[in-house]
């Protein structure tokens, strides 16, 4: 505060000239002077602060105590009004400097990558991206590298053994994979969620899921396995599969290989074959089956995204999982107007919004984190 106590020194120089009626030139200060005032104003912060104490000027008493001086009143009023708008204009002009709103920078927004937490059984939490780390536990070995997670176990939980279950967390903007203790291979989705044991018991082999999560399962007659969602279960032998229950009333499984029976919370079950796409509503007990492209809904496990026919409110619900970013549309007219099309999910959102924007009269503002979605006028 050291410079602050010599701009109050020139200040005080100038105001003392000025109040006191002493000639006009010798109260501008010298070019040295202000070369110094200068350079310590640019500092926006410090300007602040010392206005603060401008603004606690108790005019009143200043003014009474030059009344005690011996000069003539007017010249007092009239200096002492020159001084209070000095110091009125300062303070509006800091006032000003500070009110001003930041504009705020478009960040780039970048596409997801792998990260998880994963949750042991014991609840000691771990933040595993691609580092390479072991983690040992009770009856297992949990090895993380690039590849993902793997669990490795040597024995069979004992029948009357508790299973003791893990828990692997995929935010918004990330993904991630694992292989469990049997051989199969889990994808997960952004903002999906597996629990998993370290080895699986001799009757079945259960996993719990929620999200998006897609399962190439090791062949094994002996132990089905058991896939427990919110609303539902699949059981299979051996077979490729992704599940999805984003949506707090639908559950989707669509089966790539392989055969499952999904079974419903009110006890209704189906056998799917492959390239069978269901659809349970939980609203109404409603369960459908079509036929699909299997790979509109499994892409994302290779790094695409796929979308055929679908609104561009379920479009830009999956971009705002993978890349984190929230969505905000002008209209309930734009959210069920549908689109098809390919997307890479690594690509730069920008530049596919920029090409999405041609011919479809529709616009997207970036707001760091945030996209508006809006009709241009015709």
């Amino acid at each position: 505060m050291a410079h602050w106590n010599e701009i109050d020194n020139i200040s005080e120089k100038l105001l003392k000239k000025i109040l006191l009626g002493e000639n006009k030139a010798d109260s501008i200060p010298s070019q040295e002077d202000h070369g110094r005032l200068t350079d310590k104003y640019k500092n926006w912060n410090a300007l602040a602060d010392q206005s603060k104490k401008v603004l606690k000027y108790d005019a009143n008493k200043a003014f009474q105590k030059l009344q005690f001086q011996k000069y003539r009143r007017r010249k007092i009023i009239t200096g002492w009004s020159i001084a209070a708008s000095i110091v009125l204009l300062l303070s509006i002009s800091i006032f000003f400097i500070q009110e001003a709103p930041e504009v705020t920078p478009v960040s780039k927004i970048e596409p997801g990558y792998k990260k998880a937490t994963l949750t042991l059984s014991d609840g000691t939490s771990w933040d595993i991206r691609e580092t390479v780390q072991v983690i040992q536990t009770k009856n297992s070995e949990l090895k993380i590298d690039s590849s993902g997670l793997s669990v490795h176990s040597n024995t069979i939980a004992p029948p009357q053994e508790e299973t003791q279950y893990h828990t692997l967390n995929v935010p918004r903007g990330g993904e991630y994979n694992l292989t469990l203790s049997d051989g199969t291979q889990v994808w997960l989705n952004s903002e999906s969620e597996l629990r998993f044991p370290s080895q699986f018991d001799t009757n079945n082999r259960t996993v719990y899921c929620k999200g998006e999560v897609y399962f190439n399962v090791t062949r094994n007659p002996e132990s089905p396995f058991i896939v427990k969602l919110d609303k539902g279960e699949v059981t299979v032998l051996g077979t490729e599969f992704c599940t999805s229950d984003y949506k707090s009333s639908v559950v989707e499984v669509t089966l790539v290989t392989g055969k499952v029976q999904f079974k419903a919370e009110n006890g209704d079950s189906v056998s799917l074959t492959p390239s069978q796409h269901l659809v349970y509503n939980t609203t109404n007990d409603s369960i459908s089956v079509t036929t699909v492209d299997t790979r509109v809904y499994t892409a994302w496990k290779d790094n695409l995204f796929c979308f055929e026919d679908e609104t561009l409110e379920n479009i830009m619900h999956t971009l705002s999982r993978w890349y984190d970013v929230d969505i905000y549309f002008e209209s309930e007219d734009l959210k069920r107007r549908h689109f098809s099309g390919t997307i890479e999910k690594y690509s730069n959102i920008k530049s596919f919004l920029e090409v999405f924007e041609t011919g479809t009269g529709i616009k997207f503002d970036i707001y760091g984190h945030k996209i508006s979605i809006r009709q241009l006028n015709k």
